[in-house]
């Protein structure tokens, strides 16, 4: 535990000089025009190296490049699908195993849903509390604890065929601002279920719904060779309030975050705040504290997938510095025929670059 003030993990990672150099020379491309905060949150997210071939796209072509990734970012809609606000919510906990969860259209309890006909499975859930030891695994504590899905149930539909040869699949999105490799990775991680332990980890409710709401986020560090001991870090992600669009130099401001978290409009008179405590030792958790998650069996009851707490990592930091909203509209001169043709512009590389089967 350190009590320090030290930089947030998400500026010394991410805000480097030479991504702050792209960032200024793509203003300028796009003549200061800004862009919605959705956008912002993945350029100053994004892999560097994906980051110098979106400068390149806007050298070539700025405007065609500045519509392209505005309708990317607003039709793709990647943080209400991550936060599962894009259809109704999945309701991931799943507090009695007894009894598989519905799928989220509204049925009486043991009738057919569309979707496949996809149930959470209940034999994974109670593995995952047998791996977890029927304890949340940010604080110790017991039950009651809900079993939470690391990729959300909610996007399971996304895996489909007509989903991914979506122009606005969240898959190609992404693809746009991470590695190939990497969001080859992710993908693979998921298929052909969400309902695998790989997938599933234990958390007490309160602390279930902060991770829902991207107040915090685990960072993986190191899986064991034997696949037993998987060691993550917690960080609290900061409460940004941004306007909806804005210049694409405007720098992170990320105070640094210790072991409290401000929530709701800080705006206000009076700010919520929210703190968790390891129920073993009465301490406070802390920004950068490790939390270790062991099996006894790899084989039977494995570790959450690394691939999959990467992405969700990256996923709620781009859902934290974008205020967990998609972007509005903006007041510019694009229109649907400009997007049209952006859309097609780009469609060539999405048909040489696919998901791996």
């Amino acid at each position: 535990m350190d009590t320090t003030q030290a930089p947030h993990i998400l500026e010394t990672d991410f805000f480097s000089d030479a991504r702050v150099e792209l960032l200024h020379e793509l203003d300028g491309l796009f003549d200061n025009t800004p862009v919605s905060r959705g956008l912002w949150a993945f350029l100053w997210l994004a892999d560097i190296d994906k980051l110098k071939e979106l400068v390149a796209g806007a050298r070539t072509n700025a405007e065609m490049q500045y519509v392209y990734l505005q309708a990317l970012i607003k039709e793709g809609q990647v943080v209400k699908h991550w936060t599962q606000k894009s259809r109704q919510s999945s309701a991931a906990s799943t507090p009695c195993p007894s009894s598989p969860a519905p799928a989220p259209s509204p049925a009486p309890h043991g009738h057919k849903r569309k979707l496949g006909e996809i149930f959470r499975s209940s034999t994974e859930v109670d593995k995952c509390l047998e791996r977890d030891g029927n304890k949340c695994i940010v604080t110790g504590a017991g039950r009651p604890v809900e079993v939470a899905h690391i990729f959300p149930f909610a996007m399971r539909y996304l895996q489909s065929p007509e989903e991914i040869n979506n122009p606005y699949s969240p898959w190609k999105i992404l693809r746009r601002f991470w590695a190939e490799d990497k969001v080859n990775e992710w993908f693979r991680a998921i298929q052909p279920t969400t309902e695998t332990m790989k997938n599933l980890l234990c958390l007490a409710p309160s602390v279930h719904k902060y991770h829902e709401r991207a107040y915090f986020a685990l960072k993986p560090v190191e899986m064991s060779e034997d696949r037993t001991q998987l060691k993550l870090r917690f960080y609290w992600l900061p409460n940004v309030n941004n306007p909806p669009v804005m210049r694409i130099t405007t720098k992170p401001d990320i105070p640094a975050i210790n072991d409290l978290r401000f929530v709701g409009d800080q705006g206000a008179q009076v700010v919520d705040k929210v703190k968790l405590y390891n129920v073993h030792t009465d301490l406070r958790i802390f920004n950068g504290d490790s939390i270790v998650i062991k099996t006894t069996n790899a084989d039977t009851h494995p570790l959450p997938d690394t691939a999959l707490l990467e992405m969700q990592w990256l996923l709620h930091a781009v859902t934290a510095l974008s205020g967990g909203a998609e972007p509005l509209d903006l007041d510019d001169n694009s229109d649907d025929e400009s997007t049209d043709m952006a859309m097609d512009f780009y469609a060539s590389e999405d048909e040489d670059a696919s998901l791996p089967p």
